[in-house]
C-alpha cells in the first residue's frame, strides 16, 4: 500500500509541513518496498513502513519549538536537499 501522493497519507500526518509529510511519505514506501522484497509479506511490511515513518515523525519534532521556527527549520532543509539532489520532483 505504498502511497502515491501526500494527499493520500493518514489525516493525522496533515497536521506538517509539506517537506516532513514528503519525507515520511518517501521512508514509508522505501520501508514497505524493501520488507516486501525480503519477506513477500505484505502485512509485515506495511507494519514495518509505519514503525519506521512514525520514527520519522517523532525524531522531527522531539524539541517543541514554534511552528514558525519549525517551518523555518523545513524550509531550509528542503533547499539544502534539493541543492544535494535527494528530493526527486
Amino acid at each position: 500500500m505504498p502511497y502515491n501522493t501526500i494527499d493520500a497519507m493518514p489525516n493525522y500526518t496533515k497536521k506538517y509541513s509539506m517537506n516532513i509529510r514528503r519525507q515520511a511519505m518517501h521512508v514509508f514506501n522505501s520501508t514497505y518496498s524493501k520488507v516486501f522484497k525480503e519477506t513477500g509479506s505484505k502485512q509485515q511490511a506495511e507494519k514495518r513502513a509505519f514503525m519506521s515513518m512514525h520514527s520519522i515523525l517523532k525524531k522531527r519534532f522531539k524539541k517543541k519549538d514554534s511552528m514558525e521556527q519549525n517551518s523555518r527549520n523545513d524550509y531550509f532543509n528542503m533547499l539544502v536537499d534539493s541543492w544535494l539532489g535527494n528530493l526527486k520532483g
